[in-house]
């Protein structure tokens, strides 16, 4: 199969959940005061259950299973032969990125960047009409942003590569010059 392929049944995966790494972005987020480990772990763990209950809210598990589903799909179709194995390729991706697998994981990034209280608030949200629409169109927001910036780019690829290129030989010839001062030497 080509490697296209492959990075393409990747990408969907990641495509589908990489609205939940918006808040890796925040780096000015406070660390936790350093009160006494017992506080601070009480507080962690009350934050992680409040962000399961935030999950399941968010319904994730079913976007995980799409996402799964759909990788899945898309490396069986990107080459036939992988239909013998479509059952091991799914089991794989469950077994690494599927629900099960990331659903503690995911409680604990969403703990690490929000208290309890504050995860509690953004439940109620969700709960709302307008949350409901968030929910129901993030996804698309995220995947249609990503398709955007695509498009941007990739008429203008020449000049990236370009860049990359110059950058490249320029390094080669001071590479070279370092070599031959060397040599003299």
């Amino acid at each position: 199969m080509k490697k296209k392929g492959l990075m393409g049944a990747l990408c969907s995966i990641f495509l589908t959940v990489s609205f939940l790494n918006a808040a890796e972005a925040n780096k000015s987020a406070k660390p936790e005061a350093n009160s006494t480990k017992k506080t601070v772990s009480s507080s962690k763990k009350s934050s992680i259950e409040e962000a399961k209950k935030l999950l399941e809210e968010m319904n994730l598990k079913k976007v995980y299973e799409a996402a799964v589903n759909s990788s899945t799909q898309r490396l069986v179709r990107g080459n036939s032969k992988f239909k013998k194995v479509e059952g091991k390729i799914k089991a794989f991706y469950n077994k690494y990125i599927g629900w099960d697998s990331m659903k503690d994981d995911l409680a604990k990034l969403y703990a690490k960047y929000y208290t309890a209280d504050e995860l509690k608030d953004i439940i109620a949200f969700y709960k709302t009409k307008t949350g409901k629409k968030v929910l129901a169109t993030m996804g698309k927001l995220t995947y249609e942003g990503q398709m955007l910036t695509r498009n941007k780019l990739v008429p203008h690829i020449k000049e990236l590569n370009n860049i990359l290129e110059s950058a490249m030989k320029a390094d080669n010839k001071q590479a070279s010059k370092k070599e031959n001062n060397k040599t003299k030497k």
